[in-house]
């Protein structure tokens, strides 16, 4: 009986299940998925895995403090007798070391899958924190990374052949689906249905309303654009700031702005997203990046605050300013305001080169072929 792939993370969220139920495939329904639940209550796209195609095995997170810090109990994973382990690359899972070790030792195979530096932290081998991940990437098999430029961060400390990219995506399969089937009805029927004018220029926010997205600056902008041409908000997602946004809402009378809530289903959020024209984040992007092209909607976004740090999640890897979206001065509102001007101004190049990035680098098959390399790789490197 062949052995399975054991997949470890902290929790599972509803955006990877395209890409495991993928994957299990890929193994012939070799692979089993370790989670448990989040402590962040702003993460409300969490899921039962229970329905999935995959094996589910539920853990008991035990979390340590309000900054994400965790053990996990490693006897069911090491019980199962994977060939490889399959793990999440996250610093603050205290019991990662033992889990590799105790792997090791067992002659299973090992990867390390995530970011490898943090968003908000320049990357130095002289740094604690970050010598501890490279530590930890050196101690695997392999490293499987979430983009190219991940990958360029980490291979001088490990060896090339040891380096594999599955560049982050969520399921552009369906979106691409919901889209086309959009598109064959026409952007002024959908806009009518959901009560939007058709001849607005109009905006999307997709993310969760907390204050490092800074969903407040939306507001801001969404005021002065409407002195200048006639304007239209969406914000899709929930948080901590989403009353806040609600009350200057009211105060202010704003119209045409749609606060939609959570909507975590595509098929909900798809008209929507299809009914504008950009998705406009003033704070950090990450796989909302790949959500937005897939609809062909260009992305703006601010630059970070310091040139030595990333600040956005890697998948801001994928916007190419003056392409496919649109960077601004962080902390610089004019900036904003003019950046997003200029993307209305030539809105069919921006739109096309969004939707053909997609097409292009962020299918879930791509992803998978990334994945399945690196876990050959490491089986390979057990093979007795």
């Amino acid at each position: 009986m062949n052995r399975p792939i054991a997949y470890v993370t902290r929790f599972v969220a509803e955006y990877q299940r395209a890409y495991l139920e993928n994957l299990n495939q890929r193994l012939n329904g070799g692979l089993m998925v370790f989670g448990g639940e989040t402590y962040d209550s702003s993460f409300k796209d969490l899921y039962s895995a229970s329905n999935a195609n995959y094996t589910f095995v539920p853990m008991k997170n035990r979390w340590i403090g309000r900054k994400g810090t965790l053990i996990q109990n490693v006897q069911p994973i090491i019980a199962c007798n994977p060939a490889v382990i399959l793990v999440e690359e996250a610093p603050r899972t205290l019991s990662l070391p033992c889990l590799l070790k105790i792997a090791k030792r067992q002659k299973i195979g090992t990867l390390l899958w995530g970011h490898f530096s943090s968003n908000n932290r320049r990357f130095s081998r002289y740094n604690p924190l970050d010598r501890y991940r490279i530590s930890l990437a050196k101690s695997v098999d392999g490293c499987v990374c979430y983009t190219d430029e991940i990958a360029h961060l980490i291979r001088p400390f490990i060896t090339s052949q040891s380096c594999f990219v599955a560049r982050n995506t969520i399921d552009t399969k369906t979106l691409f689906s919901l889209y086309k089937s959009l598109r064959s009805k026409g952007k002024t029927h959908i806009r009518s249905s959901l009560g939007i004018d058709e001849k607005s220029h109009v905006i999307v926010f997709i993310g969760r309303l907390i204050p490092e997205k800074q969903p407040e600056v939306l507001l801001d902008l969404h005021n002065v654009l409407s002195t200048k041409i006639n304007s239209t908000l969406i914000m899709i997602g929930d948080g901590p700031e989403s009353h806040k946004l609600s009350s200057r809402i009211q105060k202010e009378g704003l119209k045409n702005v749609f606060m939609l809530g959570a909507l975590a289903q595509f098929e909900a959020s798809a008209p929507w997203i299809y009914a504008s024209d950009m998705m406009v984040c003033p704070g950090y992007v990450g796989l909302n990046v790949n959500h937005a092209f897939s609809f062909g909607l260009p992305v703006i976004t601010c630059k970070s605050p310091d040139p030595d740090i990333r600040y956005h999640s890697p998948e801001i890897a994928y916007l190419t300013p003056g392409l496919n979206g649109m960077m601004y001065d962080y902390d610089d509102f004019n900036s904003l305001v003019q950046a997003t001007l200029s993307v209305f101004d030539d809105l069919p190049r921006f739109s096309e080169n969004a939707y053909q990035y997609a097409v292009d680098y962020l299918q879930v098959d791509q992803m998978v072929d990334g994945l399945m390399e690196a876990i050959e790789y490491a089986q390979l490197c057990h093979k007795t």
